[in-house]
């Protein structure tokens, strides 16, 4: 008999677990708080399909980056745009890794680069020593959750929207899950892929949880007059500027000012789930921008044109005390048979994550998906 399992969370993580698992055999229920699949963390960030080239200070989740690059791109290509150049550049100051270091980073991850030429690259960029140009692209959200829905159809699964699941436990060799206002039917198996709140039904299960770092992040979407480009600063707290995915449009992010509240702990506050209590309630956002837009043009001049569109806000996790390294690995736990955890990295981890998670519960006997 087939396994019964409960994927929780409808974001690209638990949509990719949830597809592997059905291709692999089990008949899959997804739960998701939302009215719609990628509305949480998988929409609220810079769109960026990571190659590596932002963790010169981690090894590890550059390979993970590279190692579901390519897949994740072939998988959802209506969703990617492309064909323009997304730049990585080294500040003259106050960077972690100087131009040799990050040359030699490229060079051992072999991550395929081309020099640039400071003074012809447009926009014009100031106050870095180097500049690669690279292989990265962006997606668009909205585009691929549309795809998601397509794939999840073609495999008969039809997620439970607004379905915010309350508890978990076990009963007998099972799982039972609550959600608002009842309970669901037994499962062999649940995965919990509910990002923020990944520790909450954990713990009910009588599992320590770590520490990890809370940050809520608002991030400008602009309009401005160029054509599509990518440009990065590195390494520090320093600034990104990249399409908005297929909008037109640019998110505007700088790491000194788009994180507006931090909390290291083994919980989310409560008040951030809410917008009514979010830290964002607190922001004036026009003279946020405008503290952003500053802190950007010091590297890139002609951002001072951009025009304030509208926020990406929400919460998102990492590591706690990793500042050292930014490392942002995504980590798979099975805390007991048939439990197991995602902590997620980057988007296009999402592929071999899903993999192994179903190579883990299927006992490596995948199906291939389309």
């Amino acid at each position: 008999m087939s396994k019964q399992v409960a994927v929780i969370g409808c974001g690209i993580f638990g949509a990719m677990a949830a597809l592997r698992l059905a291709a692999g055999g089990a008949r899959v229920t997804i739960f998701e708080q939302q009215a719609k699949p990628l509305r949480g963390a998988s929409y609220n960030n810079q769109n960026r399909l990571h190659l590596g080239f932002h963790y010169p200070r981690d090894d590890e989740t550059a390979r993970q980056s590279m190692r579901g690059f390519q897949r994740f791109r072939e998988a959802f290509s209506p969703c990617i745009l492309d064909n323009f150049p997304n730049a990585y550049f080294v500040a003259s100051e106050g960077s972690l890794v100087n131009g040799e270091q990050y040359l030699a980073f490229c060079q051992r991850m072999g991550l395929r680069h081309e020099l640039i030429d400071l003074a012809r690259f447009e926009p014009r960029v100031q106050g870095v020593d180097l500049g690669v140009l690279c292989d990265e692209v962006v997606y668009d959200s909205a585009v691929l959750g549309g795809l998601v829905m397509q794939k999840l159809a073609s495999a008969g699964i039809q997620p439970r929207f607004s379905a915010a699941v309350r508890g978990i436990e076990r009963h007998g060799a099972r799982f039972r899950l609550q959600l608002a206002d009842r309970s669901s039917g037994d499962f062999d198996a649940v995965i919990n892929c509910t990002y923020a709140n990944v520790n909450s039904l954990t713990e009910q299960l009588g599992h320590q949880v770590a520490e990890y770092q809370y940050e809520y992040t608002m991030v400008p979407v602009i309009e401005w007059a160029h054509a599509p480009v990518g440009v990065s600063i590195m390494d520090g707290p320093f600034m990104t500027v990249l399409p908005f995915g297929l909008t037109g449009r640019y998110l505007l992010y700088h790491v000194a000012h788009s994180v507006v509240a931090e909390h290291v702990g083994r919980h989310m506050p409560a008040s951030w789930a809410d917008a009514a209590t979010s830290p964002a309630r607190g922001i004036d956002g026009a003279a946020l921008f405008e503290r952003i837009r500053k802190a950007c043009s010091r590297f890139v001049p002609a951002l001072a044109e951009a025009r304030l569109s509208g926020f990406l806000e929400g919460p998102r996790m990492v590591l706690a005390h990793r500042h050292d390294t930014d490392a942002r690995p995504s980590i798979i736990r099975q805390l007991e048979p048939g439990y197991m955890t995602v902590f997620t990295g980057k988007i296009d981890h999402c592929v071999w994550v899903a993999d192994e998670i179903a190579s883990t519960l299927l006992d490596g006997e995948l199906a291939t998906m389309q």
